[in-house]
């Protein structure tokens, strides 16, 4: 079901960016217009407006899943979970949401079943009001007291090309996930630079869908099912979620966080039990990256099926394997499995040994990094239109180039039991699921990808398992 965001505009609004709502205890945040909110932030981060950004695994929070520690905004912090402070309050929010740290049938499932080695360490998640930014590399200053969730660090984003900067700023794959015994709860977002939608999942299972005006800070006020409370939660947590766990997932564009509202209730962070065990995480093109004619993108269906948690890369019109990037990639921590779908944006500004030389430092860099045992897919371009026509003869010989490449370069490495070449024709195997630009998916191409990448992933992970 749709649901409409509360957005409250200008006139709507005192004078002030943040002012106090008569009778309620939570704050207004107004933002003038999409052109204002842009021009605001632009400033600010010009000026850098004496803050800094928050770093996934920084020293400045060494916040994690074991080790949270909440940002309350302001430079303090609160104590650290797990600590006397904190314990007392963390078992009140279980108690009161009548199953606390579940003792899921399917947690551990997909680590189980494919012999998957934990991450090597603990990945670090970013908290703050008690809620964690899956996916977040580093949270950035915003107008009106927010921050934008930013998936790849400021760092990185600036030794990018130009589109790759601006398709690196995107919160795509982010999610914000929190437990609480809050019937109700309020979560204030903005996307300041274009309308987009906002997905809502109670674990595995979908909620409610928001579409939000570009510029315009919107309340999305979320209402617990109450026939969760009554399920089985072993019988709803196939995917790996647990069904307390609140998700509030991006697509495309950038997204500013303003805070939570429970009501009193105490907020926290998922529980390890409430998350998939095992990770996947993916790097590739607009087909990867999704949000394009399809709302849910054929790697976050392959996933589910997997029982996976997802990191999304994807990045539309320029996955152009950057060494910057790749390094970034395989110095991260909080992947169990790799999956690379490379080639087709770089086949109108690469000839065949650039994108050979590419391709071959990814290789050698991702298995003779810090993961020479965890497993890496590589699939070779999905038919599109240049070998499905006859309208562009120089992108089909690069197609059919590239992937002679992938497979020489695959072989090269003879990393048998690790690395596994996909072939893109037996994922994309109904060109019919194209939408009419014979490059991007539709829904239903997606659902079909996924669920052909899942099986051929789980036949290779289980007999690498046994």
């Amino acid at each position: 079901m749709d649901e409409a965001a509360e957005v409250r505009k200008d006139d709507e609004l005192p004078d002030n960016d943040l002012a106090e709502k008569k009778g309620e205890g939570s704050p207004v945040l107004r933002v003038a217009s999409g052109e204002k909110f842009r021009r605001d932030a632009d400033s600010a981060a010009a000026s850098g407006n004496g803050k800094r950004s928050t770093r996934a695994g920084s020293d400045e929070t060494e916040w994690s899943q074991a080790d949270s520690t909440e940002a309350s905004g302001n430079g303090k912090r609160s104590p650290r979970a797990g600590s006397d402070e904190t314990e007392s309050s963390q078992a009140d929010s279980a108690a009161a949401s009548g199953n606390g740290s579940l003792n899921l049938r399917a947690e551990n499932a997909a680590q189980a079943a494919f012999g998957l080695a934990e991450p090597s360490a603990v990945p670090a998640v970013l908290i703050r009001d008690g809620v964690a930014f899956h996916g977040a590399a580093e949270l950035e200053p915003a107008p009106a007291g927010g921050v934008y969730i930013r998936r790849i660090p400021a760092s990185l984003r600036a030794r990018l090309g130009a589109r790759g900067r601006f398709i690196a700023a995107e919160s795509t794959g982010c999610e914000l996930r929190f437990v609480t015994s809050s019937q109700t709860v309020d979560v204030t977002l903005a996307l300041p630079a274009q309308d987009g939608a906002v997905a809502v999942y109670c674990g595995g299972m979908f909620h409610s869908e928001h579409r939000l005006e570009a510029g315009r800070i919107a309340v999305l006020r979320l209402t617990a099912p109450p026939r969760l409370r009554t399920a089985d939660a072993a019988e709803l947590s196939a995917s790996g979620f647990a069904p307390n766990v609140w998700r509030v997932r991006f697509a495309r564009g950038e997204a500013v966080y303003y805070g939570l509202n429970a009501f009193g209730e105490a907020v926290r962070p998922p529980e390890p039990g409430e998350l998939p065990a095992a990770s996947l995480l993916a790097y590739g093109s607009s087909i990867t990256h999704g949000g394009e004619q399809s709302r849910s993108a054929y790697i976050e269906q392959a996933a589910r099926r997997l029982g996976l948690d997802l990191h999304n890369l994807g990045m539309s019109g320029s996955c152009l394997c950057e060494p910057e990037l790749i390094d970034w990639i395989a110095d991260r921590r909080d992947w169990s499995i790799l999956f690379l779908e490379l080639g087709v944006n770089m086949r109108d500004g690469m000839d065949g040994r650039e994108f050979r030389g590419r391709v071959r430092y990814a290789l050698e860099r991702l298995i003779d990094g810090p993961h020479p045992d965890k497993p890496i897919f590589l699939t070779t371009i999905y038919p599109n239109f240049a070998t499905l026509g006859s309208e562009s003869p120089r992108a089909r010989e690069q197609d059919l180039l590239f992937n002679e490449i992938l497979r020489e370069e695959t072989r090269r490495m003879n990393h048998d039991g690790f690395l596994h070449l996909l072939e893109g024709y037996t994922i994309l195997d109904d060109p019919g699921g194209l939408s009419c630009d014979l490059i991007h998916p539709s829904d239903d191409g997606h659902i079909r990808m996924g669920e052909n990448l899942a099986r051929q992933m789980r036949i290779i992970l289980e007999s690498e398992s046994g």
